[in-house]
């Protein structure tokens, strides 16, 4: 998924108002968003949920790692969720992007 992490990065760079650098990594990506993501949660709850609603992350997955750990490491496990669903809707958009296969029949 490197090949998507420009893609990615100038999403959720849009999505969640971050300054990245053009040569980002996927490192360096999980940490800056794990660090925004801290700060929305302790000042501004509800930008958090309209950011994982904007991401369309599952609210079951948030759930469950948030009943599970209680450690700064938690905004990161957030950070990834958040980048590969990015990625999903990336991949959906270019595969349902794409023109049908010409078949040689004539459509209507």
């Amino acid at each position: 998924m490197i090949q998507l992490l420009p893609e990615t990065t100038a999403e959720l760079s849009a999505d969640a108002a971050l300054q990245t650098a053009p040569d980002i990594t996927y490192d360096q990506l999980e940490s800056l968003l794990a660090e925004k993501l801290e700060l929305l949660i302790s000042t501004d709850f509800q930008q958090f949920v309209l950011l994982l609603y904007k991401v369309d992350v599952s609210e079951f997955k948030i759930r469950r790692i948030l009943e599970s750990d209680l450690t700064p490491a938690v905004y990161k496990k957030i950070a990834a969720l958040l980048i590969e669903r990015q990625q999903e809707k990336i991949i959906s958009r270019k595969i349902y992007s794409q023109p049908p296969p010409d078949d040689g029949e004539e459509k209507w």
